[in-house]
Protein backbone atom coordinates (compact mmCIF):
# COMPACT_ATOMS: atom_id res chain seq x y z
CA UNK A 1 0.00 0.00 0.00
CA UNK A 2 2.74 2.42 1.27
CA UNK A 3 4.43 1.48 -2.32
CA UNK A 4 1.06 2.48 -4.22
CA UNK A 5 1.10 5.91 -2.57
CA UNK A 6 4.31 6.81 -3.59
CA UNK A 7 3.42 6.49 -6.99
CA UNK A 8 1.14 8.65 -6.81
CA UNK A 9 3.05 11.36 -5.40
CA UNK A 10 3.56 14.04 -7.65
CA UNK A 11 4.53 18.09 -8.44
CA UNK A 12 1.24 20.13 -8.29
CA UNK A 13 0.77 23.60 -8.79
CA UNK A 14 -2.59 25.44 -7.55
CA UNK A 15 -2.87 28.67 -9.11
CA UNK A 16 -5.36 31.95 -8.99
CA UNK A 17 -6.75 30.80 -5.50
CA UNK A 18 -7.71 32.57 -2.70
CA UNK A 19 -5.33 31.43 -0.18
CA UNK A 20 -7.01 31.27 3.05
CA UNK A 21 -3.87 30.00 5.36
CA UNK A 22 -6.24 28.50 8.68
CA UNK A 23 -4.48 31.45 11.09
CA UNK A 24 -7.29 33.42 11.02
CA UNK A 25 -5.68 36.38 8.77
CA UNK A 26 -7.15 37.65 5.59
CA UNK A 27 -7.21 35.83 2.66
CA UNK A 28 -4.98 36.81 -0.72
CA UNK A 29 -4.52 36.29 -4.24
CA UNK A 30 -1.94 33.26 -4.98
CA UNK A 31 -0.29 30.42 -5.99
CA UNK A 32 0.71 27.50 -3.78
CA UNK A 33 3.33 24.26 -5.68
CA UNK A 34 3.41 20.88 -3.97
CA UNK A 35 5.95 18.76 -4.09
CA UNK A 36 5.95 15.29 -2.86
CA UNK A 37 3.48 15.37 0.24
CA UNK A 38 4.68 18.99 1.10
CA UNK A 39 3.83 22.55 0.58
CA UNK A 40 6.77 23.88 -1.62
CA UNK A 41 5.88 27.38 -2.10
CA UNK A 42 3.28 30.04 -1.75
CA UNK A 43 3.00 33.06 -3.90
CA UNK A 44 2.09 35.23 -6.63
CA UNK A 45 2.51 33.74 -10.34
CA UNK A 46 4.42 30.92 -9.64
CA UNK A 47 6.46 29.33 -12.35
CA UNK A 48 5.21 26.20 -13.52
CA UNK A 49 7.71 24.72 -15.66
CA UNK A 50 8.33 20.88 -15.50
CA UNK A 51 5.12 20.63 -13.11
CA UNK A 52 2.90 17.55 -13.37
CA UNK A 53 -0.42 18.57 -13.11
CA UNK A 54 -2.26 22.14 -12.17
CA UNK A 55 -5.46 22.99 -10.79
CA UNK A 56 -6.79 26.31 -11.69
CA UNK A 57 -8.62 27.66 -8.74
CA UNK A 58 -9.90 30.68 -9.86
CA UNK A 59 -13.48 31.81 -8.27
CA UNK A 60 -12.32 29.26 -5.44
CA UNK A 61 -10.86 29.04 -1.95
CA UNK A 62 -7.79 27.13 -0.82
CA UNK A 63 -7.24 26.04 2.76
CA UNK A 64 -5.55 23.65 4.70
CA UNK A 65 -7.86 19.96 4.73
CA UNK A 66 -10.38 20.59 7.92
CA UNK A 67 -9.52 18.28 10.71
CA UNK A 68 -12.34 16.92 12.56
CA UNK A 69 -11.20 16.52 15.87
CA UNK A 70 -14.28 14.69 17.43
CA UNK A 71 -15.60 12.06 15.27
CA UNK A 72 -15.58 8.26 17.10
CA UNK A 73 -14.41 6.47 13.80
CA UNK A 74 -11.66 4.47 15.39
CA UNK A 75 -13.22 1.16 14.95
CA UNK A 76 -14.09 1.84 11.47
CA UNK A 77 -10.28 2.56 10.03
CA UNK A 78 -9.81 -0.98 11.20
CA UNK A 79 -12.70 -1.80 8.59
CA UNK A 80 -11.40 -2.68 4.86
CA UNK A 81 -15.04 -0.65 3.74
CA UNK A 82 -13.52 2.31 5.78
CA UNK A 83 -13.23 4.53 2.29
CA UNK A 84 -17.01 3.79 1.74
CA UNK A 85 -18.15 4.12 4.67
CA UNK A 86 -16.56 7.21 5.21
CA UNK A 87 -16.96 8.95 2.03
CA UNK A 88 -19.22 12.01 3.15
CA UNK A 89 -15.96 13.45 5.15
CA UNK A 90 -14.12 13.49 1.82
CA UNK A 91 -17.08 15.60 0.57
CA UNK A 92 -16.71 18.27 3.29
CA UNK A 93 -13.15 19.01 3.16
CA UNK A 94 -12.19 16.92 6.00
CA UNK A 95 -8.82 15.35 5.58
CA UNK A 96 -8.20 14.34 9.40
CA UNK A 97 -9.90 12.69 12.04
CA UNK A 98 -9.32 12.69 15.54
CA UNK A 99 -10.85 9.49 17.37
CA UNK A 100 -10.72 7.76 20.35
CA UNK A 101 -12.74 10.40 22.05
CA UNK A 102 -15.13 10.25 25.45
CA UNK A 103 -12.73 7.16 26.91
CA UNK A 104 -13.16 4.93 24.07
CA UNK A 105 -10.33 3.79 21.77
CA UNK A 106 -9.94 0.82 19.85
CA UNK A 107 -6.54 -0.42 21.84
CA UNK A 108 -5.48 -1.48 23.91
CA UNK A 109 -7.39 -4.36 23.52
CA UNK A 110 -7.87 -6.77 26.16
CA UNK A 111 -9.80 -9.92 24.01
CA UNK A 112 -11.50 -11.02 26.83
CA UNK A 113 -13.26 -7.87 27.53
CA UNK A 114 -13.63 -8.00 23.77
CA UNK A 115 -17.51 -8.69 24.11
CA UNK A 116 -18.26 -6.27 26.83
CA UNK A 117 -16.61 -3.39 24.83
CA UNK A 118 -17.84 -4.58 21.33
CA UNK A 119 -21.40 -4.80 22.83
CA UNK A 120 -21.27 -1.99 24.94
CA UNK A 121 -20.09 0.42 21.89
CA UNK A 122 -21.79 -1.57 19.04
CA UNK A 123 -22.96 1.53 17.43
CA UNK A 124 -19.47 2.34 16.86
CA UNK A 125 -18.09 -0.61 14.90
CA UNK A 126 -19.03 -1.42 11.15
CA UNK A 127 -22.16 -2.95 10.66
CA UNK A 128 -19.87 -6.63 10.17
CA UNK A 129 -18.57 -6.22 13.12
CA UNK A 130 -14.35 -6.49 14.22
CA UNK A 131 -12.02 -9.25 14.24
CA UNK A 132 -9.70 -6.90 16.41
CA UNK A 133 -6.40 -7.88 14.82
CA UNK A 134 -4.43 -6.41 17.15
CA UNK A 135 -3.74 -6.13 20.84
CA UNK A 136 -1.60 -2.91 21.61
CA UNK A 137 -1.83 1.00 20.11
CA UNK A 138 0.96 0.23 18.12
CA UNK A 139 -0.15 -3.19 16.37
CA UNK A 140 -3.71 -0.87 15.66
CA UNK A 141 -1.62 1.70 13.88
CA UNK A 142 0.61 -0.86 12.19
CA UNK A 143 -3.06 -2.60 10.90
CA UNK A 144 -4.35 0.79 9.91
CA UNK A 145 -1.24 1.19 7.53
CA UNK A 146 -1.61 -2.46 6.48
CA UNK A 147 -4.97 -1.87 4.82
CA UNK A 148 -4.18 1.60 4.15
CA UNK A 149 -5.72 4.61 4.92
CA UNK A 150 -7.98 7.42 2.79
CA UNK A 151 -7.58 10.12 5.81
CA UNK A 152 -5.19 11.05 8.27
CA UNK A 153 -5.69 9.30 11.38
CA UNK A 154 -5.23 10.67 15.05
CA UNK A 155 -6.38 8.36 17.93
CA UNK A 156 -6.87 9.16 21.64
CA UNK A 157 -6.16 6.51 24.06
CA UNK A 158 -9.26 5.92 26.05
CA UNK A 159 -9.73 5.82 29.92
CA UNK A 160 -12.90 3.37 29.72
CA UNK A 161 -11.04 1.12 27.27
CA UNK A 162 -7.79 1.19 29.93
CA UNK A 163 -10.43 0.76 32.97
CA UNK A 164 -12.32 -2.87 30.93
CA UNK A 165 -8.98 -4.19 30.14
CA UNK A 166 -7.62 -4.01 33.65
CA UNK A 167 -11.11 -4.37 35.78
CA UNK A 168 -13.92 -5.28 33.48
CA UNK A 169 -17.03 -3.36 34.56
CA UNK A 170 -16.09 -3.65 38.37
CA UNK A 171 -18.37 -0.85 40.46
CA UNK A 172 -15.27 -0.05 42.39
CA UNK A 173 -12.26 1.98 42.23
CA UNK A 174 -8.79 0.44 41.05
CA UNK A 175 -6.26 -1.02 44.00
CA UNK A 176 -2.39 -0.08 43.18
CA UNK A 177 -1.30 -2.92 40.99
CA UNK A 178 -4.80 -2.03 38.87
CA UNK A 179 -3.52 1.56 38.57
CA UNK A 180 0.12 0.71 37.65
CA UNK A 181 -1.24 -1.32 35.05
CA UNK A 182 -3.55 0.70 33.63
CA UNK A 183 -1.07 3.37 33.27
CA UNK A 184 1.76 1.11 32.00
CA UNK A 185 -0.84 0.54 29.33
CA UNK A 186 -1.57 4.52 28.83
CA UNK A 187 2.39 4.48 28.73
CA UNK A 188 2.94 2.31 25.85
CA UNK A 189 -0.07 3.88 23.70
CA UNK A 190 1.39 7.10 24.14
CA UNK A 191 4.86 6.04 23.02
CA UNK A 192 3.36 3.89 20.48
CA UNK A 193 2.16 7.27 18.87
CA UNK A 194 -1.49 8.18 20.62
CA UNK A 195 -2.07 11.81 20.86
CA UNK A 196 -3.10 12.19 24.62
CA UNK A 197 -6.11 10.88 27.05
CA UNK A 198 -10.00 10.44 26.80
CA UNK A 199 -12.26 10.82 29.43
CA UNK A 200 -15.62 9.20 29.08
CA UNK A 201 -17.28 9.84 32.73
CA UNK A 202 -20.85 9.57 31.22
CA UNK A 203 -20.09 5.65 30.49
CA UNK A 204 -19.48 2.52 32.31
CA UNK A 205 -17.18 1.93 33.14
CA UNK A 206 -15.41 5.55 33.91
CA UNK A 207 -18.38 6.35 35.35
CA UNK A 208 -17.13 4.40 38.95
CA UNK A 209 -13.97 6.89 39.05
CA UNK A 210 -13.57 9.54 41.30
CA UNK A 211 -11.44 12.15 40.72
CA UNK A 212 -8.27 11.04 42.47
CA UNK A 213 -8.09 8.25 40.33
CA UNK A 214 -8.20 10.35 37.30
CA UNK A 215 -5.48 12.68 38.28
CA UNK A 216 -3.39 9.71 38.95
CA UNK A 217 -3.59 7.68 35.54
CA UNK A 218 -3.23 11.40 33.94
CA UNK A 219 -0.10 11.94 35.82
CA UNK A 220 1.37 9.69 32.56
CA UNK A 221 0.75 12.53 30.18
CA UNK A 222 3.42 15.29 31.94
CA UNK A 223 6.22 11.84 31.18
CA UNK A 224 6.46 13.22 27.93
CA UNK A 225 8.17 16.64 27.04
CA UNK A 226 5.88 18.30 25.97
CA UNK A 227 2.90 16.81 27.84
CA UNK A 228 -0.03 15.13 25.95
CA UNK A 229 -3.42 16.87 26.36
CA UNK A 230 -6.43 15.45 28.49
CA UNK A 231 -9.48 15.29 26.81
CA UNK A 232 -12.47 14.94 28.71
CA UNK A 233 -16.55 14.28 27.81
CA UNK A 234 -16.80 15.60 31.60
CA UNK A 235 -20.08 14.32 33.86
CA UNK A 236 -23.24 16.18 33.93
CA UNK A 237 -23.53 17.39 30.43
CA UNK A 238 -26.93 19.35 30.11
CA UNK A 239 -27.13 19.01 34.20
CA UNK A 240 -27.13 21.68 36.73
CA UNK A 241 -24.08 20.09 38.12
CA UNK A 242 -21.96 20.43 34.37
CA UNK A 243 -20.24 23.64 36.18
CA UNK A 244 -18.65 21.00 39.09
CA UNK A 245 -17.90 18.24 35.98
CA UNK A 246 -15.52 21.17 34.69
CA UNK A 247 -14.14 22.24 37.74
CA UNK A 248 -13.08 18.49 38.41
CA UNK A 249 -11.19 18.58 35.01
CA UNK A 250 -9.58 21.66 35.08
CA UNK A 251 -8.66 20.25 38.72
CA UNK A 252 -6.99 17.19 37.02
CA UNK A 253 -4.79 19.16 34.23
CA UNK A 254 -3.88 21.55 36.48
CA UNK A 255 -2.73 18.42 38.73
CA UNK A 256 -0.72 17.67 35.95
CA UNK A 257 0.38 20.56 34.04
CA UNK A 258 -1.11 19.49 31.04
CA UNK A 259 -3.27 20.56 28.56
CA UNK A 260 -7.28 20.18 28.85
CA UNK A 261 -9.64 19.56 25.88
CA UNK A 262 -13.18 19.69 26.97
CA UNK A 263 -15.05 17.78 24.36
CA UNK A 264 -18.49 18.88 22.99
CA UNK A 265 -18.39 21.58 25.54
CA UNK A 266 -22.28 22.72 24.88
CA UNK A 267 -22.29 24.52 28.18
CA UNK A 268 -24.76 22.72 30.50
CA UNK A 269 -27.56 23.95 28.23
CA UNK A 270 -28.67 25.64 31.29
CA UNK A 271 -27.76 29.67 31.42
CA UNK A 272 -26.82 29.56 34.84
CA UNK A 273 -24.85 26.72 34.60
CA UNK A 274 -22.97 27.76 31.68
CA UNK A 275 -22.23 30.93 32.73
CA UNK A 276 -20.06 29.37 35.94
CA UNK A 277 -18.70 26.40 33.62
CA UNK A 278 -17.52 29.63 31.58
CA UNK A 279 -16.22 31.31 34.55
CA UNK A 280 -14.24 28.79 35.85
CA UNK A 281 -12.53 27.96 32.62
CA UNK A 282 -11.99 31.81 32.43
CA UNK A 283 -10.46 31.83 36.01
CA UNK A 284 -8.26 28.44 34.99
CA UNK A 285 -6.75 30.34 31.82
CA UNK A 286 -6.10 33.53 34.22
CA UNK A 287 -3.79 30.99 36.33
CA UNK A 288 -1.86 29.94 33.04
CA UNK A 289 -3.95 26.77 32.30
CA UNK A 290 -4.19 25.94 28.19
CA UNK A 291 -8.20 24.78 28.47
CA UNK A 292 -9.97 24.41 24.30
CA UNK A 293 -12.97 22.97 23.63
CA UNK A 294 -15.34 21.11 20.67
CA UNK A 295 -18.72 21.28 19.70
CA UNK A 296 -21.08 19.79 16.95
CA UNK A 297 -22.54 21.97 14.46
CA UNK A 298 -25.92 19.88 14.61
CA UNK A 299 -27.73 20.53 17.38
CA UNK A 300 -28.84 16.64 18.73
CA UNK A 301 -26.77 14.33 20.57
CA UNK A 302 -26.71 10.23 20.23
CA UNK A 303 -25.01 8.08 22.30
CA UNK A 304 -26.10 4.48 23.46
CA UNK A 305 -29.20 3.47 25.39
CA UNK A 306 -27.37 1.70 27.75
CA UNK A 307 -26.52 5.46 29.50
CA UNK A 308 -29.95 5.86 30.20
CA UNK A 309 -29.59 3.14 33.01
CA UNK A 310 -28.53 2.64 36.70
CA UNK A 311 -24.77 2.41 36.46
CA UNK A 312 -24.60 -0.55 38.84
CA UNK A 313 -26.65 -3.19 36.69
CA UNK A 314 -23.38 -3.39 35.28
CA UNK A 315 -20.81 -4.22 38.18
CA UNK A 316 -19.69 -7.65 36.92
CA UNK A 317 -19.68 -6.97 33.29
CA UNK A 318 -22.04 -6.49 30.10
CA UNK A 319 -24.23 -9.68 30.40
CA UNK A 320 -24.41 -9.35 34.41
CA UNK A 321 -26.86 -5.98 32.96
CA UNK A 322 -29.14 -8.29 31.56
CA UNK A 323 -29.41 -10.93 34.12
CA UNK A 324 -30.36 -8.08 36.14
CA UNK A 325 -32.81 -6.38 34.49
CA UNK A 326 -34.34 -9.79 33.40
CA UNK A 327 -34.65 -10.23 37.50
CA UNK A 328 -38.16 -8.82 38.57
CA UNK A 329 -37.43 -7.04 41.68
CA UNK A 330 -33.94 -5.87 40.37
CA UNK A 331 -35.90 -4.44 37.84
CA UNK A 332 -38.41 -2.70 39.72
CA UNK A 333 -35.16 -1.23 41.56
CA UNK A 334 -33.88 0.28 38.35
CA UNK A 335 -37.05 2.00 37.09
CA UNK A 336 -37.79 3.20 40.45
CA UNK A 337 -34.22 5.03 40.69
CA UNK A 338 -34.86 6.22 36.72
CA UNK A 339 -38.00 8.08 37.15
CA UNK A 340 -37.19 9.27 40.78
CA UNK A 341 -33.60 8.98 42.07
CA UNK A 342 -31.89 12.94 42.49
CA UNK A 343 -28.80 13.52 41.80
CA UNK A 344 -26.19 15.25 43.81
CA UNK A 345 -22.11 15.93 43.24
CA UNK A 346 -20.41 14.49 43.88
CA UNK A 347 -21.46 11.40 41.87
CA UNK A 348 -19.29 8.35 42.52
CA UNK A 349 -21.12 9.36 46.43
CA UNK A 350 -24.63 8.94 45.36
CA UNK A 351 -25.41 6.14 43.17
CA UNK A 352 -23.47 7.42 40.08
CA UNK A 353 -26.15 9.41 38.84
CA UNK A 354 -26.29 13.01 37.18
CA UNK A 355 -27.35 12.61 34.28
CA UNK A 356 -30.97 11.43 33.46
CA UNK A 357 -31.87 10.83 29.96
CA UNK A 358 -35.19 9.33 30.09
CA UNK A 359 -37.81 10.77 28.47
CA UNK A 360 -41.22 10.22 26.24
CA UNK A 361 -39.37 11.91 23.57
CA UNK A 362 -36.11 10.24 22.66
CA UNK A 363 -36.00 9.00 19.32
CA UNK A 364 -34.69 5.20 19.74
CA UNK A 365 -32.75 4.02 16.00
CA UNK A 366 -30.12 1.07 15.53
CA UNK A 367 -32.64 -1.28 15.30
CA UNK A 368 -31.75 -4.80 14.01
CA UNK A 369 -34.89 -7.75 14.61
CA UNK A 370 -36.98 -7.41 12.08
CA UNK A 371 -40.48 -6.61 14.54
CA UNK A 372 -38.87 -3.68 15.75
CA UNK A 373 -36.71 -2.04 12.43
CA UNK A 374 -40.45 0.01 12.25
CA UNK A 375 -39.57 1.79 15.40
CA UNK A 376 -36.27 3.05 13.70
CA UNK A 377 -36.07 6.87 14.18
CA UNK A 378 -39.23 7.07 16.28
CA UNK A 379 -39.94 9.07 19.97
CA UNK A 380 -40.05 6.30 22.43
CA UNK A 381 -43.69 7.83 23.52
CA UNK A 382 -44.52 6.80 19.87
CA UNK A 383 -43.54 2.85 20.21
CA UNK A 384 -44.57 2.91 23.77
CA UNK A 385 -48.29 3.54 22.30
CA UNK A 386 -47.52 1.09 19.69
CA UNK A 387 -46.75 -1.05 22.28
CA UNK A 388 -49.51 -0.75 24.50
CA UNK A 389 -46.80 -0.10 27.78
CA UNK A 390 -45.52 2.32 29.69
CA UNK A 391 -42.27 4.07 27.85
CA UNK A 392 -39.82 2.67 30.41
CA UNK A 393 -41.20 -0.64 30.14
CA UNK A 394 -41.39 -0.55 26.52
CA UNK A 395 -37.79 0.64 26.56
CA UNK A 396 -36.48 -2.42 29.10
CA UNK A 397 -38.10 -4.36 26.62
CA UNK A 398 -36.79 -3.04 23.41
CA UNK A 399 -33.32 -3.63 25.56
CA UNK A 400 -33.91 -7.14 26.58
CA UNK A 401 -34.57 -7.92 22.77
CA UNK A 402 -31.90 -5.97 21.30
CA UNK A 403 -29.08 -7.35 23.52
CA UNK A 404 -28.54 -3.12 24.22
CA UNK A 405 -27.71 -2.40 21.14
CA UNK A 406 -29.52 0.19 20.58
CA UNK A 407 -29.09 4.34 20.69
CA UNK A 408 -30.57 7.10 21.08
CA UNK A 409 -31.22 10.98 19.92
CA UNK A 410 -32.29 13.67 21.94
CA UNK A 411 -31.96 17.39 21.33
CA UNK A 412 -33.73 19.64 18.82
CA UNK A 413 -33.05 18.86 14.87
CA UNK A 414 -33.02 21.21 12.28
CA UNK A 415 -34.92 22.95 14.81
CA UNK A 416 -34.15 26.76 13.59
CA UNK A 417 -34.03 27.92 17.75
CA UNK A 418 -32.01 25.07 18.88
CA UNK A 419 -29.72 25.70 15.78
CA UNK A 420 -29.20 29.30 16.61
CA UNK A 421 -27.78 28.21 19.90
CA UNK A 422 -25.33 26.07 18.59
CA UNK A 423 -24.15 28.68 16.49
CA UNK A 424 -23.59 30.96 18.99
CA UNK A 425 -21.00 28.55 20.81
CA UNK A 426 -19.00 28.86 17.96
CA UNK A 427 -18.23 32.62 18.31
CA UNK A 428 -16.00 31.12 20.94
CA UNK A 429 -12.51 31.47 19.59
CA UNK A 430 -11.34 28.43 21.28
CA UNK A 431 -14.14 26.39 19.94
CA UNK A 432 -13.18 23.98 17.42
CA UNK A 433 -15.21 21.56 15.16
CA UNK A 434 -16.00 17.89 15.75
CA UNK A 435 -18.86 15.40 14.19
CA UNK A 436 -19.19 13.14 17.03
CA UNK A 437 -21.04 10.29 14.85
CA UNK A 438 -22.29 7.26 16.54
CA UNK A 439 -24.15 4.68 13.80
CA UNK A 440 -22.44 5.52 11.36
CA UNK A 441 -22.52 2.63 9.33
CA UNK A 442 -26.21 1.50 10.13
CA UNK A 443 -28.27 2.81 6.97
CA UNK A 444 -31.57 3.97 9.03
CA UNK A 445 -29.78 6.10 11.54
CA UNK A 446 -29.63 9.84 10.95
CA UNK A 447 -26.02 10.81 10.50
CA UNK A 448 -26.04 14.67 9.04
CA UNK A 449 -23.16 15.44 10.93
CA UNK A 450 -21.24 12.97 9.00
CA UNK A 451 -22.22 14.60 5.67
CA UNK A 452 -22.51 18.05 6.56
CA UNK A 453 -21.25 19.37 9.85
CA UNK A 454 -18.40 21.06 8.07
CA UNK A 455 -19.90 22.66 5.45
CA UNK A 456 -23.12 23.68 7.75
CA UNK A 457 -20.77 26.03 9.04
CA UNK A 458 -19.31 26.92 5.58
CA UNK A 459 -22.72 27.52 3.78
CA UNK A 460 -25.17 28.31 7.00
CA UNK A 461 -23.06 30.13 9.71
CA UNK A 462 -20.87 32.08 7.47
CA UNK A 463 -22.34 32.61 4.12
CA UNK A 464 -26.38 32.60 4.86
CA UNK A 465 -26.10 34.00 8.37
CA UNK A 466 -22.89 36.03 8.13
CA UNK A 467 -21.73 34.79 12.53
CA UNK A 468 -18.31 34.66 11.56
CA UNK A 469 -16.00 35.63 8.90
CA UNK A 470 -14.67 32.62 6.41
CA UNK A 471 -11.47 33.10 7.66
CA UNK A 472 -12.58 32.75 10.97
CA UNK A 473 -14.69 29.40 10.46
CA UNK A 474 -11.47 27.74 8.39
CA UNK A 475 -9.19 28.62 11.39
CA UNK A 476 -11.82 27.11 13.69
CA UNK A 477 -11.28 23.99 11.52
CA UNK A 478 -7.31 23.60 10.79
CA UNK A 479 -5.12 25.36 13.05
CA UNK A 480 -7.12 25.61 16.01
CA UNK A 481 -8.07 21.66 16.19
CA UNK A 482 -4.52 21.39 15.17
CA UNK A 483 -2.55 22.73 18.02
CA UNK A 484 -5.59 21.45 20.72
CA UNK A 485 -4.86 18.21 19.31
CA UNK A 486 -0.19 18.61 19.05
CA UNK A 487 -0.42 18.05 15.57
CA UNK A 488 2.85 18.91 13.91
CA UNK A 489 3.12 20.55 10.86
CA UNK A 490 -0.43 20.49 9.87
CA UNK A 491 -3.69 22.83 9.58
CA UNK A 492 -2.11 25.86 7.80
CA UNK A 493 -0.86 26.40 4.08
CA UNK A 494 3.27 27.19 4.77
CA UNK A 495 5.67 26.44 3.37
CA UNK A 496 7.07 22.64 4.85
CA UNK A 497 4.25 22.17 6.47
CA UNK A 498 2.32 18.56 4.90
CA UNK A 499 -0.12 19.23 1.64
CA UNK A 500 -3.73 18.59 3.55
CA UNK A 501 -5.47 21.00 0.85
CA UNK A 502 -9.37 21.51 0.83
CA UNK A 503 -10.63 23.87 -2.55
CA UNK A 504 -13.91 24.80 -2.74
CA UNK A 505 -16.43 27.57 -4.11
CA UNK A 506 -17.38 29.36 -1.13
CA UNK A 507 -20.86 30.76 -3.22
CA UNK A 508 -22.36 27.22 -3.32
CA UNK A 509 -20.66 25.13 -0.47
CA UNK A 510 -23.71 23.65 1.17
CA UNK A 511 -24.93 21.11 3.57
CA UNK A 512 -27.71 19.16 2.27
CA UNK A 513 -27.82 16.81 4.95
CA UNK A 514 -31.26 16.68 7.61
CA UNK A 515 -32.18 14.51 10.23
CA UNK A 516 -35.10 13.42 7.86
CA UNK A 517 -32.40 12.69 4.78
CA UNK A 518 -29.36 12.80 6.61
CA UNK A 519 -27.66 10.93 3.60
CA UNK A 520 -26.77 13.49 1.60
CA UNK A 521 -23.28 14.62 0.54
CA UNK A 522 -22.57 18.34 0.71
CA UNK A 523 -21.96 20.36 -2.22
CA UNK A 524 -19.54 22.80 -3.43
CA UNK A 525 -15.99 20.93 -2.27
CA UNK A 526 -14.13 20.77 -5.53
CA UNK A 527 -10.95 19.38 -4.57
CA UNK A 528 -9.46 17.54 -1.15
CA UNK A 529 -5.82 16.72 -1.17
CA UNK A 530 -4.24 14.48 1.00
CA UNK A 531 -0.63 14.59 1.92
CA UNK A 532 0.07 15.84 -2.19
CA UNK A 533 -2.53 13.04 -3.27
CA UNK A 534 -6.00 14.19 -4.77
CA UNK A 535 -8.55 12.35 -3.61
CA UNK A 536 -11.55 14.25 -4.76
CA UNK A 537 -10.98 15.92 -8.24
CA UNK A 538 -13.54 18.21 -9.80
CA UNK A 539 -16.32 17.11 -7.60
CA UNK A 540 -15.39 13.04 -8.11
CA UNK A 541 -14.12 10.69 -5.10
CA UNK A 542 -10.72 8.59 -6.19
CA UNK A 543 -11.55 5.77 -3.64
CA UNK A 544 -8.95 3.70 -4.56
CA UNK A 545 -6.13 6.00 -3.15
CA UNK A 546 -5.35 5.58 0.45
CA UNK A 547 -2.78 8.99 1.14
CA UNK A 548 -3.56 8.97 4.80
CA UNK A 549 -1.06 8.55 7.43
CA UNK A 550 -1.32 7.74 11.53
CA UNK A 551 -0.53 10.94 13.03
CA UNK A 552 1.80 10.35 15.83
CA UNK A 553 2.60 12.30 18.53
CA UNK A 554 6.06 14.11 18.46
CA UNK A 555 6.83 14.57 22.40
CA UNK A 556 9.19 12.77 23.59
CA UNK A 557 9.54 10.27 26.57
CA UNK A 558 11.58 11.60 29.77
CA UNK A 559 9.64 9.16 32.72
Amino acid sequence: MEEARKKLEKSLLIKNGRIIDGTGTASYQGDLLIKDDKIHEIGKDLKHEGVEAIIDAKGLVVAPGFIDIHSHLGFIHASRRHYEILKGWIYQGVTTLISGNCGMSPAPMNHHMKKDLDSYWNALLPREGIKHEWNTMAEYFKYLEKIGQVYNVGMLTGHNTLRTHVMDFAMRLPNEEEMAQMKQLLRESLQAGALGLSFGLAYIPGIFSNTEELIQLASVLKEFNPPLPLVGHVRGMFTKFYHEAVKEAIMIAEKNQVSLQVSHHAGGGLSRTRKLALKAINEAMKRGARIGHDNIPVPARRTTVLKIFPAWLFDGGHEKFFENLKNPTIQERAIEEILSFQPKWPPWENNYWLEKDFNESIILTGFKKSQNKPFNNKKLGEIAEIMKKEPIRALIQLVLEEHGEIFFFSGKPDDPMAEMYIMNLFRDPNCSVGTDIVGIDLEETPVPGAYGGFTKILGDFVREKNLISLEEAIRKMTSLPASQMQLEKRGKLEKGFHADIVIFDPEKVKCLATFENSRQLSVGIEYVIINGITVLENGEYNSERRPGKILKNSSMYIG
